[in-house]
Parts: C-alpha cells; sequence; structure tokens
C-alpha cells in the first residue's frame, strides 16, 4: 500500500489572527472593568467586616469585665493617634489603678490593650455622629455593653463608614450602631446603586436616612 503525505501546512491566517486580537481586546475591555470592581467591592466588605470584628470584641470584653472598654484610632498598637486609616486598638478605658483616666477614650498609664490592628490597606475609615454630624476620634462601650462617649451612656446613632480609595460613594459601605450596642449593616433600599444610614428613634419609628458621602 502506498500512502500519501501532504506538503501543505494548515494553520492561522493573517485574517484569523487579527480577528482573534480583536475578539480578546473586546473581552479584555468588559472584564477589566468587571474585575476592578469586583477586587474594589471586595476590599472595602473585609474592611467593614474587620472594623466590625474589633467593635463586638470591645461590646464583649466590657460586659465580660464589667468596666468599659473602648476603641480609639492607632497606628502603633499602643496609643491613641487619632488616624482611624492606620488601624485602631481596644483597650479597658479603667484608669488602671490610677495610672490614668478612667473612661476617657484616650489609652493611657497601664491600661490594658485587648486588641491591636494596624491597617496597610487603601480604604478610609470614619466614625460620625449621626446626631451632630461630628466625627468621633473613640468609642467606648460600658459594662452592660451600650455604647457611650465621655463616660456617658448614648442612645443616638453612630454611623461607621469604610469609604474605597477612589471615594466613590457606590463603593462605600457602612455599619450603624444603635442604642442597644447592636451593629447593623448598611443597605440600598431604594436600588439607587448607593447605600444609606438608616436610623429609627426611641419608637423604633424610621427617623433618619441618608446616603453614605465619601467627599
Amino acid at each position: 500500500m502506498t500512502r500519501h503525505f501532504s506538503n501543505q501546512c494548515h494553520g492561522f491566517t493573517l485574517l484569523d489572527l487579527i480577528t482573534a486580537m480583536a475578539i480578546t481586546a473586546i473581552l479584555v475591555t468588559v472584564a477589566v472593568p468587571s474585575f476592578d470592581s469586583y477586587v474594589r467591592k471586595n476590599a472595602v466588605f473585609s474592611d467593614r467586616k474587620m472594623i466590625n470584628s474589633a467593635l463586638m470584641s470591645a461590646r464583649y470584653e466590657a460586659v465580660a469585665r464589667n468596666k468599659t472598654v473602648s476603641i480609639c484610632p492607632s497606628g502603633t498598637g499602643e496609643n491613641c493617634d487619632g488616624d482611624w486609616n492606620e488601624g485602631w486598638i481596644v483597650f479597658q478605658d479603667d484608669g488602671a489603678d490610677h495610672s490614668g483616666t478612667a473612661r476617657d477614650g484616650v489609652r493611657n498609664g497601664d491600661e490594658e490593650v485587648v486588641l491591636a490592628s494596624i491597617y496597610d490597606g487603601s480604604n478610609s475609615f470614619s466614625i460620625l455622629d449621626v446626631s451632630t454630624e461630628s466625627s468621633l476620634d473613640y468609642l467606648s462601650f460600658n459594662e452592660y455593653g451600650r455604647p457611650s462617649v465621655e463616660g456617658e451612656q448614648v442612645n443616638r446613632p453612630i454611623l461607621i463608614q469604610i469609604c474605597g480609595a477612589k471615594k466613590v460613594a457606590s463603593f462605600a459601605r457602612g455599619l450603624m450602631l444603635i442604642g442597644t450596642g447592636r451593629v447593623l449593616q448598611t443597605i440600598d433600599s431604594d436600588g439607587d446603586g448607593v447605600h444609606e444610614s438608616r436610623f429609627a428613634n426611641a419608637s423604633n419609628t424610621l427617623s433618619s436616612t441618608s446616603d453614605l458621602s465619601c467627599l
């Protein structure tokens, strides 16, 4: 039997290559922004989970120790330095045998650090007293697990907000701390793509709704 072999080689033509490159370019153009959006949202979700864990630890420790426990911004893991974007510490705010000042939201003397988190991401954090629209440089929980500021229990709403590096409102996420000490996640209730802070008054009636802002 005689076998015949073809000397012709079949491959891609120049037109095939150009078509493949065009399709690849289209796919990349569509996929890259979606992937970037996913990464940015996931980073904010992760950071929200991290600071929520710190808040819950502070509340738990306050009840377990029967003492005021505070959380303040810290870039060192030891002292309060006023910048939430560098990290935070949770500490027993009891004055430590009179070597510091109890319930002042500042770690001093030998007050015990319960938890320390150094943040090296690109997102930003803020804690806002919604009633007065003022930023808080610390937050405490009393022995009952209720939020307090300057040693006084507060029932007014507290908003903990996380914004992405590009400060786009649609990527912002938040936590709502209510008077009982419970922490709720913000939602996009009206479907406009931006989460809102929603708080109820003492009668459990919705009294405040506003879009999160990263300005």
